[in-house]
């Protein structure tokens, strides 16, 4: 059964068309992995899901809830973040704020959550993500991986219907990132629905149910892992993918 179900999605920045009519569709607890060449329009769709970017046209319809996008209301958009939560690629905490104090925000102003329970909510996960003795910590008293693991959390905490992650591990320092990747395993092996932007391949290739690849605003292939990214159809796919093949033999992703 679908969670999400978009058609036609579309988005531009001024003259440019980022996005160009994007069909999605995601099964509960399905994981949906996103790869393209930087600027294609994965970041851009991840926004639109979220409603951190406005999309231009296109229906969407979340877990029971349905919109036109091109006139979707506040309430409509209130009610949609509600069922989702996002990691972000630079982290998005408060400065100001211990890594308590930035999971219990969302909990008690977007969900009204009072602050003895969204304190102690915070204190679970941030436990369960390996930070359970950094609750006092502020940002720059931690390290990339560190705050990334503090983003995952409030995600976690929100007890979202989907986890969108929006390339995790891009900002990470190259020795953090296979930490965070299996952190994200875990979180997702749970049956958990999410959507993940990556050019993780290997990591791709491992955790995800559909992999699909967008190229200039449209979504060029999708399928298993075994079938984009072992045996892709499109040139452009292949194209895409060659990057990744350098150092490996050709039948690592069958």
């Amino acid at each position: 059964m679908s969670v999400i179900e978009v058609r036609r999605l579309k988005k531009a920045f001024k003259q440019h068309q980022v996005l160009k009519g994007i069909d999605l569709d995601v099964d509960e607890g399905e994981i949906v992995v996103i790869i393209g060449a930087s600027g294609s329009g994965k970041t851009t769709l991840l926004r639109c899901l979220n409603f951190l970017e406005k999309a231009d046209e296109g229906s969407y319809r979340l877990d029971g809830l349905s919109t036109d996008l091109k006139h979707v209301t506040k309430k409509q958009i209130t009610a949609f973040r509600l069922k989702t939560a996002m990691v972000f690629q630079t982290y998005g905490l408060f400065l100001n704020k211990t890594a308590q104090e930035n999971i219990m925000e969302g909990l008690v102003v977007a969900r009204k959550v009072p602050k003895k329970e969204a304190a102690e909510t915070a204190k679970s996960v941030l436990t369960q993500v390996g930070l359970g003795d950094r609750l006092n910590a502020r940002p720059y008293q931690l390290s990339g991986g560190e705050q990334q693991r503090v983003g995952i959390a409030r995600a976690l905490a929100l007890n979202p219907e989907v986890i969108l992650f929006d390339e995790p591990t891009s900002a990470l320092d190259p020795e953090k990132v296979n930490e965070i990747l299996d952190l994200i395993r875990d979180v997702v092996s749970c049956g958990k629905t999410a959507i993940l932007v990556t050019h993780e391949m290997e990591f791709a290739y491992d955790v995800a149910d559909k992999v699909i690849f967008i190229d200039n605003g449209e979504i060029v292939e999708q399928g298993t892992p075994q079938q984009v990214l072992g045996d892709p159809q499109q040139e452009r796919t292949q194209q895409f993918l060659a990057r990744f093949m350098l150092g490996k033999q050709p039948e690592y992703f069958l």
